[in-house]
């Protein structure tokens, strides 16, 4: 497991905007699910508070609702690391979440609107040109996807959908770090996703749901060699 240190920026929360608790919780939220903070990395509660410029109180409420989410864990006499995800928890998540994303994609293809699905071009041509940007993070990128999904997902008749992958988002987000991470990865996620939406602007449903399933299951094959790799150092 590794150690996390300092990080080189500021973490400090501004607390005007909202409670203390929520915003500590959004800051190490975001620095998990972006892949800064790493599956297995320690969270050290001094350099976390310190880094925050909140108290350990706060620091410890917050990881404790992270750990609820399914993103830290507490480990006995040790402290709070990053949750890791192996490959049986891989397949699971993205089976469940193959099987969600085919359900919106049909729903999008049936329900949404021609400004619905423009808005939804736009966001993926504005994922396309960041992709090619040298000083563009995996942390940026990550958020030009979930807005992607945000659009995806924001029609009516997606709301349970939606509510279901918002749960497994967190988990999500742990792997999809890793897919994105991966070295030539990125050209092939760009021609997924400009699969699916090629079909969506057609109204060709079964297009875009084969064209979704495919981009989930490369993702989940991506994961799985990129874990088995990280096994494969860990006993070295």
């Amino acid at each position: 497991m590794k150690f996390i240190g300092l990080r080189e920026y500021s973490m400090k929360v501004q607390r005007q905007a909202s409670s203390l608790r929520h915003q500590v919780q959004d800051a190490l939220r975001n620095e998990i699910i972006s892949g800064r903070f790493k599956p297995g990395d320690r969270l050290v509660e001094q350099q976390l508070y310190t880094a925050l410029d909140v108290s350990r109180t706060s620091l410890r409420e917050a990881l404790r609702q992270l750990e609820a989410e399914g993103l830290v864990e507490q480990v006995p006499h040790r402290g709070a690391y990053v949750a890791s995800v192996d490959a049986n928890d891989a397949v699971q998540i993205y089976d469940v979440r193959g099987a969600l994303e085919v359900l919106a994609v049909r729903n999008f293809v049936r329900h949404a609107s021609d400004e619905d699905v423009r808005e939804l071009a736009e966001v993926f041509d504005e994922f396309v040109e960041q992709s090619h940007t040298a000083t563009l993070d995996g942390a940026a990128l990550l958020d030009i996807k979930r807005r992607f999904y945000h659009v995806l997902l924001d029609i009516e008749q997606s709301r349970v959908v939606g509510g279901m992958l918002e749960q497994l988002n967190n988990r999500v987000s742990l792997l999809r770090a890793l897919s994105l991470g991966r070295e030539g990865r990125m050209p092939h996620t760009l021609a997924e996703l400009q699969e699916i939406v090629r079909n969506i602007q057609l109204r060709d449903e079964g297009g875009a749901c084969a064209a979704a399933l495919l981009h989930v299951e490369n993702a989940s094959k991506n994961v799985l060699q990129m874990l088995a790799v990280d096994a494969g150092h860990s006993v070295q």
